[in-house]
């Protein structure tokens, strides 16, 4: 080959290499990226990091938890880890435990096995132990005899797994008991009147959803197959109602189409009961009981502001107001006063609040948290105040606790 013809296929090869390269850019620049996307997202992350206990420096400054001078947000004392995707209850002698949850200390982040336990009286966070198993997006439900299952989720490998653990909050100790029936993670679990606790659907160890159900027993130690529901549930909601049945509406993927069916899970006969739907499909919605026994669900992905009420009683729902801020993955609880308060969530705001009115059927917004938040979680205190728990934001997971005077 002569220098003439050595030089042009250089030359060819040259702008071959940047056309490619540009095009590269182009396609990594050109993607559209939504409000609900434009947050940090560590739910299809694996990793192989512990997440146990004193993993994470702890320098914070004990707050204990009192009520404002007026109504809003004011700083508690942060966790010890930092957590989103987290389980939290309140325990029988006051304090809250919480326990797993997805972290940060990688590019993947951790999965944690680790609990912490907080004394809202004196502000103290203490480390609880930790779990066998690494574990976020699961169930968590306290126990009649006040220890704490925690069961399921999604585990290190980004699978669900099917183990279950127990924390006895009198001796801080942790021991395993029966696995379920099959592996699931982003499910609801309830906690039913006669001491036993309902997992619903959620997603299997090969991300596919489920229909399956299953109870556990905790005189047995083990999980025990219920029925199936009528369709496949993940992302859902599960809420006890005030005759001891429980409702569960919606689901789906993080893309739609979403549920709009709901159904009715008995625990006196192990049945379920397909009621009225809903007016449009919903998942990583919100649902909340309301006083007066009727359930108000809100939100969802595809940014709804919409919300709506089932009365169990006549099998129907009826719209009501619209939030002014989209509220999917946020958390929702029922005031001492009544009201409904709802906070965070992907979508435009993250540090966005409402409170809901029932006797007007309007959601009032309120002064903005202090902190960015989705996948956390709230819990209403002895005293009534609301403690808001970790969660992930704009800057990842945050170890962020605040409480809110009603």
């Amino acid at each position: 080959m002569n220098s003439l013809h050595s030089t042009t296929g250089f030359k060819v090869l040259s702008s071959i290499f940047i056309i490619v390269l540009l095009s590269l850019g182009v396609v990594a620049c050109s993607g559209t990226t939504s409000e609900e996307e434009a947050v940090e997202d560590f739910s299809t992350d694996v990793t192989f990091f512990t997440g146990q206990s004193g993993d994470e420096e702890y320098t914070g400054e004990a707050k204990p938890v009192v009520a404002g001078e007026a109504r809003g947000f004011e700083a508690a004392s942060v966790m010890r880890n930092k957590r989103g995707s987290h389980g939290a209850v309140l325990l029988n002698d006051g304090r809250v435990f919480v326990v797993g949850g997805q972290g940060s200390g990688s590019q993947r982040g951790i999965i944690y096995t680790s609990a912490e336990v907080f004394d809202p009286v004196t502000g103290v966070w203490e480390m609880a132990g930790d779990m066998k198993d690494n574990r976020h997006d699961l169930c968590v439900a306290l126990l009649p005899d006040g220890r704490v299952l925690v069961a399921g989720g999604r585990g290190n490998l980004n699978m669900a797994i099917p183990t279950s653990e127990i924390y006895d909050a009198d001796a801080n100790t942790w021991s395993s008991t029966g696995e379920l029936v099959t592996e699931r993670d982003y499910m609801p679990c309830t906690s039913l009147n006669d001491g036993r606790v309902l997992i619903t659907g959620g997603e299997g160890r090969d991300y596919q959803d489920l229909s399956s159900s299953e109870v556990y027993d905790p005189v047995t130690g083990q999980w025990e197959a219920v029925p199936d529901m009528s369709v496949t549930r993940a992302r859902h909601t599960a809420t006890l109602l005030d005759d001891g049945r429980v409702l569960i509406t919606g689901g789906g993927k993080l893309d739609p189409p979403y549920e709009k069916s709901a159904e009715i899970f008995d625990p006196n006969t192990n049945t379920w009961t397909v009621v009225a739907e809903m007016s449009t499909g919903r998942a990583d919605h919100h649902a909340v009981l309301l006083d007066d026994g009727r359930v108000l669900v809100v939100g969802g992905r595809g940014k709804k502001l919409t919300s709506e009420i089932y009365n169990p009683e006549t099998n129907t729902w009826e719209k009501t107001g619209n939030t002014i801020q989209p509220h999917a993955e946020g958390a929702i609880i029922r005031l001492s006063t009544g009201k409904i308060l709802l906070t965070g969530g992907i979508g435009y705001g993250l540090r966005a609040a409402a409170l809901y009115d029932v006797s007007t059927g309007v959601w009032e917004e309120l002064e903005d948290m202090n902190n960015d938040r989705y996948r956390h979680e709230m819990i209403r205190l002895n005293s009534n105040l609301i403690l808001i728990i970790g969660g992930q934001g704009r800057e990842g997971v945050t170890a962020q606790v605040e409480s809110f005077t009603p």
